[in-house]
């Protein structure tokens, strides 16, 4: 599950649980529309706490790292926060 709200200037991105690959694309999609209009900051909460120890924890932490990736070299602003 994720949500994505926008607080002022800045956008916030929360993930919980773990997340489909179609969810990923989703959100590069809002993202590309973040970056085509003015440069807002944006805050990227990625909440691991629900998640079991193992392969979904590692496909997760993937997941997260490829959005991270997709913001840099998009330019955007990123705060990453973790809750493990």
């Amino acid at each position: 599950m994720y949500l994505v709200e926008k607080i002022g200037n800045l956008i916030l991105i929360t993930v919980e649980g773990d997340i489909t690959g179609d969810e990923i694309e989703t959100i590069k999609t809002q993202l590309t529309k973040i970056a085509e209009m003015a440069r807002d900051d944006v805050v990227v909460s990625f909440n691991l706490t629900d998640n079991v120890k193992g392969e979904m924890t590692f496909s997760l932490e993937n997941k997260v790292n490829e959005l991270l990736k997709f913001c840099h070299l998009s330019g955007l602003r990123v705060y990453s926060y973790r809750s493990c």
